[in-house]
């Protein structure tokens, strides 16, 4: 083989050398076949994202079909008319789920894509393997998968897909492999019933017997039920031959023969899920299908035996349940009843994940998959690897606005890639080889070395082009048609327009005095550092030994974009403030004249920060302020941040929460509430201020590590990294009526410290009412902090957090879903979870920009769904002269390799240096009372508005089990909202209109019985 390939590359293929002019110019390769495909060499530089987006459309072919029991479950899904299917699929969904059936029942043939056609000197034609110097006279061809990778758009609807199929086939019997059919008949120790031998002679042969007794009852209502009964208690199945017999000690010649194995065929579809989507999973099959017998096996649920397993149609098993059966067994199934049986199929969800893994070097997963047995294969994914995902995706992750315009129904361009995408196609085709080799055991990749007449193929070589490594010999047609062969997806340009439009904005906000202040003082700290360090010792934050610290000053700027004020207290400051005074008198080292003059700005910004009195307050309670105007002058003080009696009350979200339960007692009791209002309240407010002010002083401890210049990293010691629990508070029998709060009911909330706390609050009271919310975060205080207010002002919501349990995911996510009453849904980003469906909600938020589109996309995505009945609008906020803006230039501009190779933002070189070269922004001069240094609310909301104070058991509202609902679409009507002013329609964030000035009577709260609001930020160690 050596030497053949080793001829063979030495050989002139020119047709004018072989006729005698040896002047002519040298072909290092045969002349190609007419039928084989034509390559000028430009084709070589088209990515592998292009090929993935230009995959032909499925075009199924029942009439191809031999099966007549399958070619008519083919006609069934292409007109949408599966029994026990309940929903109607869309016409591109019938063809997927055809061609799926198709490739499972007639995969049919495929040429080795390793194999040039050519032509000798004589024009007769044979075929040609340049890498392993394979010569052959016919085209080698291999059986084509049983199965395949499933990889329609996001939100297109692959989980009614994979319904779809289970359902037609359920009744069509599975074949054992071609080379275990039609063994000798069982012999019988004794005699056993004619309706016995006949089922069993049936189901070992895999007589589709289930369409006979179906049309039976159809047509004469007769169920046969004792013929079902001995058909199903006599289970096709066959046996897998002993593995290769061993010798028992060194030298003895006795073998051990294994005993065979018993299959029991079943037309059970294995379908696994990672754990979080288990419950949306069952979500799918109550909605869509009828009829449907379905174990799910998530944990703590025993497996039933292996005969009792056969009755089901599907068995829904999660991947860590699936993990924890293999470690029960110590590291294999052969124990367990799933190792009994031959499924028909096994169906993986967000099957991406088998590709982080290689033929030498299965993962744990893979492994455990190659030990059970189905006759058909399928990885479920919306991006086959990491940086293949659809050409809309690139568009919505862009900021970009997507709809039915031309740009986003077309395909991509057949772009060159540069360098940098090289390392990340190279990736890409790892994984997907690893998925084909491994999983799908597609051949020729699947080929092993005892393979007698064949030879193995390494996707790194077939696949990969030089452009990736030296060891690439592949071409771009192999590629071509392997993808072709093995994926199943539409192009975007067939299915954009059934996906609803995205909106997606970019919004600036100036930022109030404190944001400004607090992204100063981080720029203050790195300049006193940097200036102080000389910008080389090991204490300087840039230092190749300061990562951690540096990591976490930038982790902490970035949550100062949306509230900063916690950062720091007035001794850390003054501190580093009066080290850098005496440096500069010192005059030890020398210092540039730049560095002089952004020490003395740092100095001064140091200054303004301690005499900065809403910066102390913040820090000292660790709370963000906000402003409440309309609260008594002579309660106000007890219940404000600083105990001031002035008109504007500065106090906070949990202060105001713990007035509200106060008030709330006693607003059915006129002598309790006169009790209140005639002194008690002040002396409650101090003792509320205390209490709050101890536990801010019991949580202040900034363990940071302390650099150059006496400077620190900051430390935002915050409750949220706690259990935000409910006050469990019993609701009163008898509401307040209107005016019985007296001087109380004019307060009301006019501003927030945060900038984007209020764009926030604005934009969620405006669009609660006709949409459902998802705000996306990055950082829990934030969460927190938009949390509090949300409780305050009684809009009810859920905390997708990242602490969750799987069971308590799957909660949150279905009352999200069905319950009208939950409008907000904050979600940690890094929950956005590949598959999960959130499809009631229309309108997104993105506290702070996220770097990596592809992140973004599959959040958006979530959201942007076949079901989805509104455009999906959203917005990626951003505070103005700050880090966020830099991500945000940095992200239009970088390439999506260089998106994947930045895991963090410090790797990305132009926002290093603007963190690097830090510099103080000019603050404003007029901002001297509390309130004109935080942001104002377009529309001021009331603290006591309808439903105040009332908070039931955290289980309270949510779904926990499958009790039918009130609204079947999941919107439906939210409770009615008065707890703040009415406006006009095109009053809100970003609107040029006033806030309108007094409620009129009719505007005002509702203190009338309303449900109880909670909160759901319960972090619990997962439980899968």
């Amino acid at each position: 083989m050596k030497a053949r390939k080793k001829i063979l590359g030495q050989m002139d293929y020119s047709q004018e050398v072989w006729q005698g002019d040896t002047q002519c110019q040298r072909a290092d390769m045969p002349r190609l076949h007419e039928d084989a495909p034509q390559s000028d060499g430009s084709d070589e530089d088209v990515s592998l994202l292009h090929l993935f987006n230009t995959i032909p459309s499925p075009n199924p072919d029942p009439e191809s079909i031999l099966d007549p029991y399958s070619k008519s479950a083919m006609y069934d899904l292409l007109q949408s008319q599966v029994p026990g299917l309940k929903s109607q699929l869309y016409p591109y969904q019938r063809r997927s789920a055809a061609l799926m059936l198709q490739k499972e029942v007639q995969p049919g043939t495929v040429l080795d894509p390793r194999l040039l056609h050519v032509k000798d000197q004589e024009s007769r034609e044979w075929y040609f393997d340049p890498v392993a110097g394979t010569v052959l006279k016919e085209p080698r061809y291999y059986d084509g998968v049983s199965g395949g990778i499933l990889a329609e758009e996001m939100g297109s609807g692959k989980t009614i897909m994979t319904l779809a199929l289970i359902l037609a086939t359920r009744s069509l019997p599975t074949q054992p492999p071609e080379h275990f059919r039609a063994g000798d008949a069982p012999v019988r120790k004794r005699l056993a019933s004619l309706s016995e031998m006949a089922a069993s002679c049936a189901t070992r042969n895999s007589v589709p017997w289930r369409p006979y007794f179906d049309l039976f009852k159809e047509q004469t209502g007769d169920e046969y039920e004792r013929c079902i009964e001995a058909l199903e208690g006599n289970p096709g199945y066959y046996y897998l031959p002993p593995p290769v017999p061993h010798y028992v000690g060194r030298r003895s010649r006795q073998r051990i023969e294994p005993p065979k194995k018993l299959l029991y065929l079943s037309n059970c579809s294995l379908v696994i899920v990672p754990a979080n989507l288990v419950e949306q999973w069952e979500q799918e099959i109550r909605k869509h299908t009828e009829g449907l017998k379905v174990l799910v096996v998530t944990k703590g649920i025993q497996l039933p035996p292996t005969k009792d397993l056969l009755k089901y149609d599907l068995i829904l098993l999660s991947q860590t349940r699936l993990e924890t059966l293999t470690r029960q067994g110590g590291g294999k199934l052969s124990d367990s009843p799933l190792s009994n049986i031959h499924f028909k199929r096994c169906i993986f969800d967000e099957g991406h994940k088998l590709g982080n893994s290689s033929i030498s070097n299965p993962s744990n997963l893979l492994t455990i998959l190659h030990s059970l047995h189905f006759s058909s294969r399928w990885a479920v994914t919306g991006t086959p690897s990491q940086g293949l995902f659809g050409v809309d995706a690139q568009k919505t992750g862009n900021g970009t606005t997507t709809g039915n315009d031309d740009d986003a129904t077309g395909t991509d361009t057949a772009k060159p890639i540069t360098g940098s995408s090289l390392e990340m196609e190279k990736r890409d085709l790892e994984r997907i080889g690893s998925l084909t080799a491994v999983y799908l055991k597609a051949r020729p990749w699947a080929n092993k070395f005892v393979d007698v007449g064949d030879t193995t193929a390494d996707p790194k070589v077939y696949l990969m082009l030089p452009k990736h490594t030296s060891a690439g010999r592949g071409r771009s047609d192999c590629l071509k048609s392997t993808l072709n062969s093995l994926i199943i997806r539409h192009q975007f340009a067939e299915v954009g327009d059934l996906l609803p439009p995205v909106n997606h904005k970019v919004v600036v906000l100036e930022g109030s005095y404190q944001d400004q202040l607090s992204v100063n003082v981080f720029s203050m700290m790195i300049i006193f550092n940097s200036v102080q360090s000389q910008r080389t010792d090991r204490d300087y934050f840039f230092h190749q030994k300061q990562r951690e610290s540096l990591n976490e000053l930038v982790r902490n700027l970035q949550q100062a974009c949306f509230f900063g004020g916690s950062f720091f207290s007035k001794d850390m400051i003054s501190t580093a403030v009066n080290t850098a005074e005496e440096f500069l008198r010192s005059e030890k080292v020398p210092v540039s004249a730049e560095d002089r003059h952004l020490l003395e700005q740092a100095v001064r910004i140091g200054y303004v920060a301690m005499e900065n009195e809403v910066r102390t307050l913040s820090n000292r309670f660790h709370e963000l302020p906000v402003c409440v105007n309309g609260f008594p002058h002579n309660l106000g003080g007890a219940w404000s941040l600083d105990g001031d009696l002035g008109d504007a009350m500065c106090s906070s979200s949990s202060m105001l929460l713990a007035l509200q339960k106060l008030i709330y007692k006693s607003a059915s009791k006129p002598e309790e509430l006169n009790s209140l209002l005639n002194g008690r309240l002040i002396q409650e407010g101090v003792v509320e201020r205390r209490r709050m002010l101890d536990e801010s002083l019991n949580q202040a401890n900034d363990e940071s590590q302390t650099l150059a210049g006496n400077t620190k990293l900051g430390n935002d010691s915050h409750k949220a990294t706690q259990a935000l629990k409910a006050n469990m508070v019993k609701p009163e029998e008898v509401a307040a009526a209107d005016g019985a709060l007296g001087p109380l009911e004019a307060a009301r909330i006019t501003s927030t410290a945060s900038s984007k706390l209020s764009y926030l609050i604005d934009g969620i009271i405006k669009y609660q009412e006709d949409e459902k919310i998802v705000v996306f975060y990055e950082n829990e205080n934030a969460a927190w902090y938009l949390a509090s207010v949300l409780e305050t002002l009684q809009i009810q919501h859920l905390i997708y957090a990242r602490g969750l349990t799987t069971k308590r995911k799957g909660q949150y996510v279905k009352t999200f879903l069905v319950n009208p009453d939950f409008r907000v849904l904050l979600m940690d980003i890094t929950q956005a979870a590949f598959g999960l469906d959130i499809r009631v909600a229309s309108r997104i938020y993105f506290i702070s920009p996220v770097l990596n589109p592809q992140v973004e996309a599959q959040a958006i995505g979530r959201a942007r769904r076949i079901s989805q009945q509104k455009p999906v609008s959203v917005e990626t906020l951003v505070l103005s002269n700050s880090i966020e803006e830099i991500i945000i230039e940095r992200k239009q501009h970088m390439t999506q390799a260089e998106h994947d190779a930045a895991k963090t933002i410090l790797q990305v070189e132009r926002i290093y240096n603007w963190i690097k070269d830090a510099r103080i922004i000019p603050l404003p001069n007029d901002r001297i009372s509390k309130e004109s240094q935080m942001a104002p609310l377009h529309t001021p909301q009331y603290v006591f508005g309808r439903g105040f104070g009332r908070t039931m058991h955290p289980d309270d509202g949510l779904v926990l089990d499958d009790s039918p609902t009130r609204k079947k679409d999941g919107v439906g009507e939210p409770p009615q909202m008065t707890n703040g002013l009415k406006r006009a329609h095109e009053a809100g964030p970003g609107a040029n209109g006033q806030a309108g000035g007094n409620a009129s009577s009719s505007d005002k709260r509702d203190l009338a019985a309303r449900p109880a609001r909670r909160v759901r930020f319960t972090v619990e160690a997962d439980e899968e």
